[in-house]
């Protein structure tokens, strides 16, 4: 019999484990993969993004109509909480740009091993290979946890942190909602986030690897603005990716769900007004005279996009800067405010970083991450319907509402 049972050992499940224990109950945390932390091991592209500097009001609207669930934890555990808790273990955070903290090392183990020592620390157990296979309850109550292997545990707490359903051999499989849902609770259907974007474009392919920074993208759906976002994209032999895609990639991941046809517009030059643009292509076209039209667009976009910037534009490829008129001037002007890629999915949801969806947020209370449903259960992390944007917003929810769920006892 234990004080609390902890099923999983990411982010959320480690920070629940060791905050419980800590606080004197006797912890066991089941983890269905050989080794705690998998997912965050590789979070980050192995650095591990694990907070952002902005204040509160701004990051609970990063994360949308739900974000307002997320008061009641970041107020008991914040950004600079989780720094001083990394720091406190021996690992110190920089901060980078765009408000987003890293380990000093740039090495993501380096967390996952500071969490590991917290649980062990304040004596939680992991028991590793541990699939769960089903939980008895007894009057809205958990009795006991059962295992694939037949072994059982019982407790007097329990905690679901089996996170989403992105990177599933990571042990985030989406098998924590058929949990949840068997014990009564709703699941908000789970559906990729954080995802690149697939185009049917021919061209595309000719793109694969090239980067943008300083662009605007629109997000159309049937040929009408729906989100715009300023910053870095990239492209990929299959479609796109990078920070502003990742972004809006829920958003049209909905928008392809209701049937809609989305379109990605890219414009090259939104620090420059129309008069500006204007005015730089005509000095660009007179300054190369009888040379080719490629030559000078290579003053205006990288080497990489002419030839497709020509292709989508109708431009030739003997065309010269002097057989420019005002009509074929205006062509290139409107190629550079607004290049568009079709879009025709997302990448499947088990490439996505985090997981749209999860457990009803009405079902659990948001002031101690308990259900609302079974009497001794408690929920944090991803298996949770929160998701946000890229920059340590999804990783700070979930040791947010990891100690939160560790402390309600």
């Amino acid at each position: 019999m234990y004080d609390v049972i902890v099923i999983g050992a990411g982010a959320a499940g480690l920070m629940a484990a060791g905050t419980a224990a800590k606080n004197g109950q006797s912890v066991l945390i089941l983890e269905k993969k050989s080794r705690p932390a998998i997912k965050l091991s590789i979070t980050g592209k192995g650095r591990c993004n694990v907070t952002n500097s902005a204040e509160l009001k701004e990051f609970i609207s990063r994360f949308g109509n739900n974000g307002k669930f997320l008061y009641g934890a970041f107020n008991k555990f914040f950004n600079t909480d989780t720094i001083n808790f990394f720091e406190e273990l021996g690992v110190k955070c920089r901060l980078e740009r765009g408000g987003r903290y890293f380990p000093e090392s740039n090495d993501a183990c380096d967390i996952v091993n500071a969490l590991i020592k917290f649980v062990k620390n304040n004596n939680a157990k992991i028991l590793a290979n541990c699939t769960v296979e089903k939980f008895i309850t007894e009057d809205k109550k958990i009795k006991e946890v059962i295992l694939k292997d037949g072994r059982k545990f019982l407790a007097k707490k329990f905690i679901l942190a089996t996170g989403g359903k992105s990177y599933p051999l990571t042990g985030s499989d989406g098998s924590g909602y058929v949990l949840a849902e068997n014990l009564g609770h709703t699941v908000i259907k789970p559906s990729p986030a954080l995802v690149p974007l697939v185009s049917d474009d021919k061209l595309i392919k000719q793109l694969n690897k090239l980067k943008l920074k300083n662009i605007e993208i629109t997000v159309l759906a049937d040929n009408i603005e729906k989100k715009k976002l300023f910053g870095e994209i990239e492209f990929t032999n299959f479609g796109l990716t990078g920070p502003l895609i990742l972004t809006v990639s829920s958003f049209v991941y909905e928008l392809l769900d209701k049937k809609h046809n989305v379109e990605i517009s890219i414009n090259f030059k939104p620090a420059l007004d129309d008069k500006q643009l204007d005015d730089r292509l005509i000095r660009e076209l007179n300054n190369f005279g009888k040379l080719p039209i490629k030559n000078m667009l290579k003053t205006l976009l990288p080497l990489q996009m002419t030839d497709v910037f020509m292709k989508k534009n109708n431009i030739k490829l003997t065309e010269s800067c002097s057989s420019v008129n005002k009509e074929k001037r205006k062509k290139i002007f409107d190629g550079l405010r607004s290049m568009k890629f079709r879009i025709t999915s997302t990448r499947p949801i088990e490439e996505a970083i985090v997981t749209k969806g999860g457990v009803s947020l009405n079902e659990v209370d948001q002031k101690t991450m308990k259900s609302k449903i079974i009497d001794n259960l408690y929920f944090c992390g991803e298996i949770l319907d929160i998701d946000g944007p890229t920059g340590g917003f999804n990783l700070q929810a979930a040791f947010s509402t990891g100690f939160v769920a560790g402390i309600n006892f």
